[in-house]
Order: structure tokens, then C-alpha cells, then sequence
């Protein structure tokens, strides 16, 4: 009820849709509920400016552009950048002019909503194909399982994930979904504040147990996470598989949406929702300059706050920690509860990260 107040206050606009541009709800595809936010910044909300939305942009309009608004949230929230909701809204406009449809076509009779998701299963119910952010939410989690979908023409990216008769069929919506998400996404002038969506997010289910942002040492290092060190760098047997294995990282357990910080300055090459390069979930990978990487697992979905070419300082927060499966079953990745899988390499080659950091004045874990 409260998405429907909201989304009808911003189509018929008014001081009253103006205020709740920034509140967007998305509706119930996660049984998350409200609660405290670890940090600020940019953590997955939606980046959607205060004041005026735009009455037009293109061809879209009304309902059009609320529906828009409701598919980048959803990416927000899942980490996915503004590429990645160009496509999606791309994806929208060419299967149903951005328009929620309660009906099908000749090819897919059962298909329905702004993505068109067919009873197959695949896409949940009929409530969850007809709530824009749950179908939004359902297309990206397939999306980013298609191989290097960042590189491919967005028209194949999205042709892999909706298996249309034509995979040309979205190139002629791009301008149009790139100029639309940059018209709702970009500050309007007078130098407006940004308003971040208070939709509930898996973060919002728990606290933090220590603040973001840390005095780094003389070397310029500083420890990522407070909490136990538990599963230390060396071979033993994985928890879950029961196999003998290299454990390339050092494990930090502490509460789910303990802040994640940066152990040195670097630039960001690796901040995407699922796995890469293993079994540790949304991760975050950080270039420091030397042949020196840091590699964060387990990030709670939601609360990554970097892009890949972000460059961050020692001792920001980049995220929140994540690794538990029944809290985040699609960000946890292979792990038993919540902590941080800390890794760091040289030149391409796994060290332990206990004795890395100690050699740079850092007690991994410590307060």
C-alpha cells in the first residue's frame, strides 16, 4: 500500500510527491525489514535527486518514469552500476514500453509485467513478475550470471537473460534507457543533495558493531574488519565441501553489516554482486600499486559502496560484512555465517594476510 501511495504521488507530482521522491519502497521481495543502516554514502539505494522529477524524457512519461525509478533502485540495491540499469532499463522498454502489462503476446501468452517473465518458475509468481522492483530484482540476479555481460553489446546481454526471437531487438531502445536513467539519476541544477532510498535492504536487518573509517599506520595500512580471527591463510578442510583445500584468505567473524574499510589506498578493479575468482560471494577487489591486491568476500548484498575504478582511501568503508546464507543466500556465497574472507596477493601469488598486515603494523581483527 505504501509503494502504491508513493508511486502515485510521483506520477501526479506536487509538494507531496516532491518530498517522497528519495523514500521510493520497492515492495516485498525480500522478507528484510527496516532497521539501522551501517554508514553512509553510496550503499545501494537509490540515487535519485531531491526535488522535481522530470514530467518527460523521451517518449516516457508518467507511470513510465516511475517504473524507470523502481528498476535503478533495484540495481542500487544489488550493487549493479549505472550500466548495468541502462540495460535493464533497456530491457523494459523493449519488452513493454516501460509499461506493467498484466498480459502476454502470441510467443509467450503467459508473460507478464515490465520485463515480460514467463510462468516457467524461473521469474516466482504472478505477484513477483507484476511488482516492478521484484521483477527488476529477478532480471539483474540472472543478468550478472551471464559471462562478462559488462562487455557484451547490452542488446546480447539482455538477449541472454529474456531469450528473444531477435537478439537486435533491444539495440534500439539504448540511447533512449541511457538518457533516461541519466535524466533520473543525475542532480538536477541549483545543486540539489541526493537523496538515498530508505527502501529495506538485507543491511537493514542488522547493526553495526563499529563505525566506518580508521587511522592507518605509518606504512599506510590499516585493519579492513574488527572482530575473532577465525579460519586462518593455510591448507585445511573446507567447512562446507569436507575436501582438503587451500584457504587463500583470513577469515574475521563478527556481525552481519560490521563495516568492511579499505586496508590501504588503492583503486578498485573487482566490486560486483555473486562470485569471482572463488566461492566467497559479492566481493570487492583493490589494486594498491606494486603488484600488492586486497580481496574482500562475503560482502553483505546492498552495502557495497565502491565501483571498479573508484579510487579509495586507507581505512574507508567500501561495504559492510555479509556471510550468512539464510540472512543473504545470494551474496553470502559459499560460507556458515557471517565474517570477512581477507585476502591479499603479490604479484599474483596468495600470502597470508596475518603476516602481510603485521609487517606493515596491523593486527588483523584488532579493535
Amino acid at each position: 500500500m505504501i509503494l502504491l501511495a508513493v508511486l502515485a504521488l510521483l506520477v501526479a507530482g506536487g509538494p507531496a510527491g516532491v518530498a517522497l521522491v528519495g523514500m521510493l519502497i520497492l515492495g516485498t521481495e525480500s522478507p528484510a525489514s527496516a532497521g539501522s543502516v551501517c554508514g553512509t554514502g553510496r550503499e545501494g539505494g537509490s540515487v535519485l535527486p531531491a526535488g522535481d522529477p522530470p514530467d518527460r524524457v523521451g517518449a516516457y512519461e508518467g507511470v513510465q518514469l516511475s517504473n524507470a525509478a523502481q528498476i535503478i533502485t533495484a540495481g542500487e540495491r544489488l550493487g549493479v552500476g549505472v550500466h548495468g540499469q541502462s540495460l535493464a532499463v533497456m530491457t523494459a522498454m523493449g519488452e513493454s514500453s516501460l509499461i506493467n502489462v498484466d498480459r502476454g503476446d502470441a510467443v509467450g501468452p503467459d508473460s507478464r509485467g515490465l520485463f515480460q517473465q514467463r510462468a516457467n518458475g524461473a521469474w516466482g509468481s504472478y505477484a513477483d513478475r507484476m511488482n516492478p522492483a521484484t521483477a527488476a530484482t529477478n532480471f539483474y540476479r540472472a543478468l550478472i550470471e551471464v559471462e562478462n555481460w559488462q562487455t557484451l553489446p547490452p542488446t546480447i546481454a539482455a538477449h541472454r537473460v529474456q531469450r528473444n526471437a531477435d537478439p537486435q531487438h533491444y539495440a534500439r531502445y539504448w540511447p533512449d534507457a541511457v538518457a533516461l536513467v541519466q535524466a533520473l539519476t543525475e542532480p538536477p541544477p541549483r545543486d540539489r543533495a541526493a537523496a538515498v532510498s530508505t527502501a529495506p535492504r538485507v543491511a537493514d536487518t542488522v547493526s553495526c558493531s563499529s563505525s566506518g573509517s580508521r587511522t592507518a599506520t605509518a606504512q599506510g595500512w590499516t585493519n579492513p574488519a574488527v572482530g575473532q580471527h577465525t579460519s586462518p591463510y593455510g591448507l585445511r578442510i573446507h567447512p562446507i565441501t569436507g575436501a582438503p583445500a587451500l584457504h587463500t584468505g583470513d577469515d574475521v567473524a563478527n556481525r552481519c553489516g560490521t563495516p568492511i574499510l579499505a586496508a590501504a589506498e588503492g583503486v578498485v578493479i573487482w566490486a560486483a554482486p555473486g562470485p569471482h575468482e572463488g566461492r566467497t560471494g559479492n566481493q570487492i577487489v583493490v589494486s594498491h600499486g606494486g603488484g600488492v591486491t586486497t580481496r574482500y568476500g562475503h560482502v553483505l548484498t546492498g552495502t557495497t559502496r565502491v565501483r571498479a575504478g573508484d579510487h579509495v582511501a586507507s581505512g574507508a568503508q567500501i561495504a559492510s560484512m555479509g556471510g550468512d546464507p539464510t540472512l543473504d543466500p545470494f551474496g553470502a556465497g559459499s560460507s556458515t555465517g557471517c565474517h570477512l574472507h581477507f585476502e591479499v596477493t603479490v604479484s599474483g601469488q596468495p600470502t597470508s594476510p596475518t603476516a602481510y598486515l603485521l609487517a606493515q603494523g596491523v593486527t588483523l581483527g584488532a579493535t
